[in-house]
């Protein structure tokens, strides 16, 4: 006898929640979706160096919108770290090379093409990866700024009776700093998990989850998620 499906409970915040939703009703078909975000963007305003930067580095959405609500500069070239946050510097106005997908393998990337320094990193004050280190000791100099902070949030009251009853949860989980926020939700929580982890560090965060099933991603990627999810679907579906 199949397992019973389980609902998906999505953490993003809701604009790339509903997004998400919406990917996995079309690959996947009818789902119950919960979408509860573990955080809030709130920017901050840091006097950015008066410097004539060679270019600009962007690691995620929220990183264009708050180097943009700094500074008008638009003519100096950005390096995305993948296609989402390259169509979000597009429409801004920037030239964008884009990336393989993460952050260490943007910084590879920037230093094979001899990227000339210096460059600037406007980033969340909660870093997957130290690029601004890995470039300026391989000899491009970069610059930090932390432009934005993600703010921890409660479950919604429609997540918290999710978390409490016994209809199996399935987490796609994206960051480590979420997946321990998500950690912190669950202290308590009677419903069984399974977790989609986008990298091996996001499956060590979400481990005191004690997930009864665990997908780690092949690559860092929405389209790797649905994958994951795909499978933890299917093992629960399977007889």
């Amino acid at each position: 006898m199949a397992g019973a499906r389980p609902t998906v409970l999505l953490t993003r915040p809701e604009p790339a929640s509903r997004r998400f939703a919406e990917a996995l009703r079309s690959r996947l078909g009818e789902l119950r979706v919960v979408i509860s975000p573990v955080t809030r963007t709130a920017f901050r305003a840091p006097d950015l160096p008066d410097r004539d930067f060679a270019g600009l580095v962007f690691t995620s959405e929220n990183a264009v919108t708050g180097f943009c609500r700094l500074s008008p500069r638009r003519d100096i070239h950005a390096w995305c770290v993948g296609e989402r946050t390259a169509g979000a510097a597009r429409k801004e106005g920037f030239a964008v090379t884009r990336g393989p997908g993460d952050g260490a393998a943007l910084a590879e990337a920037m230093i094979a093409a001899a990227v000339p320094g210096p460059v600037l990193w406007p980033h969340g004050a909660d870093m997957a990866f130290d690029i601004a280190e890995r470039l300026n000791s391989a000899g491009v100099e970069t610059v930090s700024a932390v432009v934005y902070e993600q703010e921890g949030l409660p479950p919604t009251a429609e997540a918290q009776a999710l978390l409490s009853g016994s209809v199996p949860v399935l987490l796609p989980l994206f960051s480590a700093r979420s997946a321990r926020l998500v950690v912190d939700w669950a202290r308590g929580s009677s419903a069984p998990f399974s977790v989609a982890a986008m990298s091996e560090a996001v499956a060590r965060a979400s481990e005191p989850l004690a997930a009864g099933n665990l997908v780690v991603a092949e690559r860092p990627d929405a389209e790797a998620m649905l994958d994951a999810i795909g499978a933890l679907i299917d093992a629960a579906d399977a007889p």
